[in-house]
């Protein structure tokens, strides 16, 4: 099955995250070959609703018709990938095209997973009209792997997203699909602000990163200060 990644969302440190996807893209090309569009917006002004994750889903489902491909990949401007994740990313895509799998989110999760090269699980059963439908777990949602046949209908989509009254994507993409899917946590990192080229290395951007989400993320600080200082002393 053919691939193609898809930007959405607004364009936020495009320059150093496409910089940093171009190791994903190098490495996935001695497997498989795929093409890549570019479908963000420059701000929010045209938004369809007034909560994030709802019009962030809605973005994704307005470039689907652009992109060609039986699988989809879904990505953000501002993501970094750890060298350590990409093998993992990888693996997940080419399940997705051998059809082992259909439906995978990927991002981190800095509580209890901070310190793990990457983990992956099963998505609890979905089925829409049923108690299932509500979300049971956080799940990351930086990057969305599918195949086009679980994706429910885009008339459904929009009658749900019109009363969904969440923000959080990690509750809200899971419920794109239909049937079974899974969702991994690895060393993936949203970029907080155009740094300097010599602070682009991962161990500096994954402490800005959980030093993003201020106190409560303290644990994952220290892990990461304690490797930010490891290689650079």
């Amino acid at each position: 099955m053919d691939i193609g990644f898809v930007y959405t969302g607004e364009r936020r440190f495009e320059n150093i995250g496409k910089e940093n996807h171009k190791q994903l893209f190098n490495a996935l090309s001695e497997f498989t070959a795929f093409n890549i569009y570019d479908e963000c917006k420059d701000d929010r002004s045209n938004d369809e609703f007034t909560l994030s994750a709802p019009n962030q889903i809605w973005d994704f489902y307005k470039a689907l018709p652009k992109v060609k491909e039986q699988i989809v990949i879904r990505m953000r401007t501002d993501i970094w990938f750890a060298k350590s994740s990409i093998p993992h990313v990888i693996n997940e895509i080419l399940a997705t095209q051998q059809g082992k799998r259909d439906f995978t989110l990927i991002g981190s999760e800095l509580f209890r997973h901070y310190n793990n090269e990457y983990d992956t699980y099963d998505l609890p059963e979905f089925i829409v009209g049923h108690k299932s439908e509500k979300a049971k777990v956080k799940t990351a949602d930086f990057i969305t792997v599918v195949n086009r046949k679980v994706l429910r209908p885009e008339k459904d989509i929009y009658k749900w997203l019109k009363t969904e009254y969440s923000k959080s994507g990690n509750r809200l993409w899971q419920r794109i699909r239909n049937g079974s899917g899974k969702f991994s946590f690895g060393q993936i990192y949203l970029i907080r602000a155009n740094y300097r080229p010599e602070n682009l290395t991962d161990e500096y951007m994954g402490l800005q990163f959980a030093r993003g989400y201020g106190p409560k993320t303290a644990v994952a600080q220290k892990y990461y200060e304690q490797h930010f200082s490891s290689n650079n002393t």
